[in-house]
């Protein structure tokens, strides 16, 4: 039972509400304009620092699972934690002469530093419960998508009140006490402390050797193709809403309903895991995404909404789903690596497929584009969940 693992909630309670602030680094929508005023900057060149963050918590992932081994997760969570927090600080003195710099510290320094920590986090929640892992990981995951919704607001207040220096400041100072208060208290089961942690009778794949399997490549592939989606039509949704005939207050509205809605899967779908497949999950999220791209293309009124709401919450399963499928086909030993490595098909789609999808034009017909990628993921998982069920049957 969940309540008889004492030490392995106060990690999951730690790490839930580390996840709470290392969320934040998805909030940079509300930096755009102040950054863009205050450094006489572009608001495109600003928006990219929002790229960088994505990509590089991704490469953060894989690091900090590599150096799971070495340091063990409470000192991964803290540097991380640490990374994340002198990102910001950093980026509070970015001089006007070089607003670049943004890249470097925002971007890169505190985009690694996040997926440093949230790598930690994940891994040890499963390591934990590994009866439990879809609802651990949900908790987990859950409170990460929840910060937008949590600090959006109060990030805004800080921006109206104080200047745009003080804000990074006082960001980086949460980063700071979170990290070394909370960082500390993630940490790995000792050998004893939770039953068959590693002697399920699977076999603990490294990253070497996970890469070099087929499953591997339909995993990665699958988690490429599952959030394009979000990446594509997530960005655009308020301006689409208007061009749709929503009044342009609306916007805010809609900006709650995806942040709910995206929560909503992180949390709630997760606890189907060991009841249903997790890969017959990710093809149901692809058959969702499928549908309701390829309604958008020609939606308007509530039919809209729901639409949109349907893909952050896709989005949202997937992130807490895939870490499960990598444990499922890999073992939990090596799961911070890869995880890690797993995690780069999402860092593909968040830098590089909104560009290539943008080359379609019309959003209409990027939404069919990104429908007809949909149909390819419920091959890719289907495929990969009808081989396991041929590969369980002859084993029996």
């Amino acid at each position: 039972m969940l309540k008889e693992n004492r030490q392995g909630l106060k990690v999951l309670a730690a790490g839930t509400f580390l996840n709470l602030f290392l969320g934040m680094i998805y909030i940079w929508g509300i930096f755009v304009i102040p950054v863009s005023q205050a450094l006489v900057w572009d608001v495109e060149a600003v928006k990219i620092t929002a790229s960088f963050t994505i990509g590089f918590f991704s490469l953060g992932g894989l690091l900090g699972g590599k150096l799971h081994g070495k340091l063990g997760a409470s000192k991964v969570t803290m540097l991380g934690g640490l990374m994340l927090g002198s990102g910001s600080l950093l980026a509070a003195f970015t001089p006007a002469a070089f607003p670049w710099l943004l890249y470097l510290t925002y971007g890169i320094l505190g985009g690694m530093g996040g997926g440093m920590g949230y790598i930690s986090v994940v891994s040890s929640a499963q390591k934990w419960f590994p009866s439990h892992r879809g609802i651990a990981t949900g908790i987990c995951v859950g409170a990460f998508g929840l910060s937008v919704t949590v600090f959006a607001p109060v990030v805004g207040a800080l921006l109206g009140a104080v200047t745009l220096r003080q804000t990074f400041l006082a960001l980086s100072a949460a980063y700071f006490a979170a990290s070394l208060l909370l960082g500390r208290m993630v940490k790995f089961p000792e050998s004893g402390e939770v039953k068959d942690v590693h002697s399920d009778g699977k076999r603990q794949f490294t990253m070497k050797e996970m890469i070099r399997q087929r499953e591997f490549w339909h995993i990665i592939v699958s988690f490429l193709l599952v959030t394009v989606a979000f990446f594509v039509v997530n960005p655009a949704a308020q301006t689409l809403s208007i061009y749709r005939g929503f009044d342009p207050g609306f916007a805010t509205v809609l900006l709650m309903i995806t942040g709910i809605s995206n929560t909503f899967g992180r949390m709630v779908l997760p606890i189907f895991s060991g009841k249903v497949r997790n890969e017959n999950i990710v093809v149901c999220l692809m058959i969702i995404l499928a549908a309701a791209s390829f309604t958008l293309s020609f939606a308007t009124g509530p039919l809209f909404v729901v639409m949109i709401a349907l893909i952050p919450m896709c989005f949202g399963a997937a992130l807490s789903v895939f870490p499960l499928i990598t444990a499922d086909y890999f073992g939990l030993k090596n799961l911070g690596e890869n995880y890690g490595t797993v995690a780069l098909g999402f860092a593909f789609s968040a830098l590089v497929m909104p560009g290539v999808i943008g080359l379609w034009g019309s959003y209409n017909l990027r939404f069919l584009a990104v429908a007809a990628l949909s149909v390819l993921g419920i091959y890719t998982m289907g495929s990969l969940s009808l081989a396991a069920r041929r590969k369980k049957a002859a084993g029996n």
